[in-house]
Formats: structure tokens, sequence, C-alpha cells
């Protein structure tokens, strides 16, 4: 390890060694429901065991090997949140957990920070490993472990002892590797997008994309899209007939649709029935120009609108579906709404 980079600073935060005036805030936080609802720390967290953490952190000014270490999250001189590093007594691994208070949630400051000391573990300290663990419930989390890189790794079922009952755990990881290709990635608007068909030549170049695994509660991979394909349910006794098209961005896969073409009276319609972005290409604007292209092409076959449908709820796409002009048409088909966009 080389010299300290502890105070760290990033664009609007301070990453720092906790201290004695955190004791309040951080006791504050750590009992509120809304805050301790999912994190792994027993109730009530007593004010006593807050000064114990903080004292044992007395003149420390770095992560330190084979020790965890609790940083804290500043703004503008207020503590908002802490930052957990367990760090191995090799440098190489490390687990990453972390917390926000309530009024401070939501802003974009955990990835923030989180950001920061993910890449000076890497950077300077030269962790090889990173790992992350979690509540199957703590979708919130995931999504800020996923906005790092991180990728979902295993499913441990009834494998963590939790205010006195065994509970389920989710085990996220990434590579040091991982994080500098995370890092790398695209992150521009694309020249091109355009739809292409998928044949025996490209299929397994687009079966290999991926969503972040908090968003497969929202959409089917690639792998099952295929075999629903292959097996389409008739919709009102009449056979579904299912266009494949992969997303293609600047030449390279980015994502993949399939609809359900309209050959009768009972899907009047085209229904956009499956719709990924890759999670290396998420945030590019790619799935919006995707759909745009679509329309286009329904338009030229005749086509006044498209349908979709999706489930409804916290990380879910309705807010992408709104921007992309599908409205809400009041239905409700298989527990998930329905939309639609006119061509």
């Amino acid at each position: 390890m080389t010299q300290t980079a502890y105070p760290l600073q990033t664009a609007r935060l301070l990453v720092r060694m906790l201290r004695e005036d955190d004791i309040d805030t951080l006791t504050d936080y750590r009992n509120d429901p809304v805050v301790n609802a999912l994190q792994d720390w027993d109730l009530p967290y007593p004010r006593e065991r807050v000064e114990k953490l903080v004292a044992a952190h007395a003149g420390r000014q770095d992560v330190t090997p084979g020790k965890g270490t609790q940083l804290a999250i500043d703004l503008g001189g207020q503590l908002i949140g802490d930052i957990f590093v367990g760090l191995d007594e090799h440098n190489g691994v490390a687990e990453i957990g972390f917390t926000l208070a309530k009024g401070h949630q939501g802003k974009g400051y955990g990835v923030e920070a989180v950001s920061a000391v993910v890449d000076d573990l890497v950077d300077r300290v030269g962790v090889h490993r990173l790992v992350g663990e979690l509540s199957p419930q703590n979708h919130a989390s995931a999504r800020l472990l996923e906005r790092l890189g991180m990728t979902f790794e295993h499913f441990a079922e009834k494998s963590f002892w939790w205010r006195g009952a065994w509970d389920d755990n989710v085990h996220y990881s990434m590579t040091a590797d991982g994080r500098r290709d995370w890092r790398a990635r695209p992150r521009g608007a694309p020249g091109q997008v355009r739809l292409v068909e998928l044949t025996h030549e490209n299929f397994r170049d687009y079966r290999r994309l991926r969503t972040h695994r908090s968003q497969e509660r929202f959409v089917a991979t690639v792998e099952q899209s295929y075999a629903d394909a292959l097996f389409p349910e008739p919709e009102q006794g009449y056979p579904v007939v299912p266009v494949l098209r992969g997303i293609e961005c600047d030449g390279e896969p980015a994502g993949f649709l399939m609809y359900a073409d309209a050959v009768n009276e009972a899907a009047p319609e085209p229904y956009l029935w499956r719709f990924l972005i890759d999670r290396q290409h998420q945030g590019r604007g790619i799935g919006a120009r995707a759909l745009d292209v679509l329309v286009e092409d329904l338009r030229a076959a005749g086509h006044s609108a498209v349908r979709a449908s999706w489930v409804q709820g916290p990380g879910g796409p309705e807010p992408f579906y709104v921007n992309a002009g599908f409205v809400l048409t009041g239905e409700i088909e298989d527990g998930e709404v329905v939309g639609r966009r006119s061509s």
C-alpha cells in the first residue's frame, strides 16, 4: 500500500475516518426503521456501541489489512452515511457495505462515495477481488452494487443469521480487472443503432447479453425469450408469430427485442413481448433509439401502434416506457399494466 488517500474527495462528498462528532448522527440513522430494515446489525443500536466503533478508529488514517474499517460519508461537514470495508490480511479481497441516512437516499451519494472507495482499493491498495452480501429484498443496494460493475455470484438459502432467525443471502462480486473494464466501457451516445435479424450465425452473440440481475424481476433473459419464441402460447386460441431482433450499436450487439406480430383479430396490434439492453450499454440512449427504429419499421409495414406491458414497482421499466411515448391504457394483463405507443 502507498500513502493513504483519506480523506478522499469526490465531486460532492468527502470520504473520511469516523470521528467523535459523528456519534449522535450515526446513532440516529442506525436506529431509523427506514434505514435499518434490511441491514445486518441487531436492534436497537445503542449509542454505546457507536462510541466503541468510533473509539476503535481513533488514530487510524487508512483501511487496515485484517480489520474492518468504517468510513464516513461527509456532505459539507455533515455525516450522511458510512461505508464498511472489510480488507483481508493480504490486501487481496475486500468486502463492501454501505448505509445512507434517509434524507440523503436517492440522490446518487451512495454510488459516488462507494465508487471512489472501490477505485482506491483497486488502484492504490491493490485489491484483486471485491464482494458484497445483502438480503434478496434489498433491491436498492443490489442496484448500487450493479452500478459499480459488480455481478450476481450466488444465492445462499438460509445462510445468514439475522435478528434471531436464518435468512437468505445474495452474493455479488467483481475482480479488479472487471472494475477497470467497467470504467472503460462505452458511456456516450452511439453513432448508429439498428435492428438486425437473428440467424444461426449471430444468435449466440445476442444470447450472451445480460441485464443487471436486479432487472431480471422485470424482463426475461434472452435465452428464455428464445425458448418462448420456439413454443409460443396461443392468444385466445390463435397462434402467436414471434419476431426476434438484435439491437446492434455501432456494429456491436447491445440489446434484444422480440415482438408478437399482429396477424389476426385476437391481436390487432403488434405486441412488444421482450426488450432489454445489455448491462454494459445501459444509460447511453440505445433503448429509446431502438424503439424508434421498431416503430418506424412497424409503420412501414402498415401498423399504426405497438403495445407493451410491464410490472410496476421500484426499479421497474415504467419510467423508460412512458418517456419513450407509451401511454397507459388502463388494462391489466397477467398482472402487468399495458401501454400503447402510436406510430
